[in-house]
């Protein structure tokens, strides 16, 4: 006999299933490449472009002339001397540019939609590659990818606006409560988590609280004593009393 439980679970999984058939669905006649977004934000727009206005306290500017006079500061760190690979590098440590990151395997972009804000609906964004839309925004993969590059399947996209235009795309809502659902069955079925999306010493930098716990658990187990071991007390020989 099935519980509540067992109701619940089985209905989740219905829909994590139609979730993921109307991905498939709005993306089988051309070209995709996929970005999950962990929240339903204003616009798909570039870490750069986001944080320019904080810098500027003005909305007017231009993000790829910012982004130009970056990459010439940023030719003394590097001896890369390819633009667009100095920007991938960039991104990969969590730099500010002018990059969007999307991704060619729809299953890797919806784990990004609800790796987070497990209490918020998060989405995912579809754009059609086309002749026209790659070289509007600079769609690119990069020469030599990183570790995590290549695990994510990632594809460059770089906006000239700093932003894509709202016609450009299709979003795809991912409700909260499917979220964790969605994970435990990306792991499971198609062996998609943190540990693999985010494959590499910076990846393991930032889940470094998690891994510490781990380590903490682990040492404790081997350090402390267990209580379920009977200790042993040495044996001496009892002495008679004299008389």
């Amino acid at each position: 006999m099935n519980t509540p439980n067992d109701s619940e679970s089985q209905d989740n999984l219905n829909r994590v299933f139609e979730k993921i058939q109307e991905i498939a669905e709005q993306s089988a006649d051309g070209d995709f490449i996929y970005r999950g977004e962990p929240q339903h934000y204003e616009k798909v727009s570039s870490s750069l472009w986001r944080k320019c206005p904080e810098e500027l306290k003005s909305a007017d500017f231009y993000v790829e002339n910012i982004q130009k006079k970056m990459l010439e500061v940023s030719q003394d760190y590097t001896h890369e001397k390819d633009e667009f690979e100095i920007l991938t590098e960039l991104q990969h440590f969590g730099g500010y540019t002018n990059l969007i990151d999307f991704t060619t395997d729809s299953h890797i972009a919806l784990f990004f939609a609800c790796e987070s804000s497990l209490d918020k609906p998060g989405r995912m964004i579809l754009l059609e590659r086309r002749e026209e839309i790659d070289e509007k925004y600079q769609i690119k993969r990069p020469q030599n990818p990183q570790n995590r590059i290549i695990a994510q399947k990632s594809v460059f996209v770089r906006p000239p606006m700093g932003f894509l235009e709202r016609k450009q795309y299709t979003v795809i809502d991912i409700p909260g409560l499917l979220k964790k659902p969605i994970l435990v069955h990306l792991q499971k079925h198609h062996g998609i988590s943190t540990q693999t999306v985010y494959n590499d010493l910076h990846g393991f930098i930032r889940n470094q609280d998690i891994h510490l716990k781990e380590c903490v658990e682990v040492y404790k187990g081997e350090t402390q004593p267990r209580e379920d071991v009977i200790q042993v007390v040495p044996f001496e020989p009892s002495k008679e009393k004299e008389t």
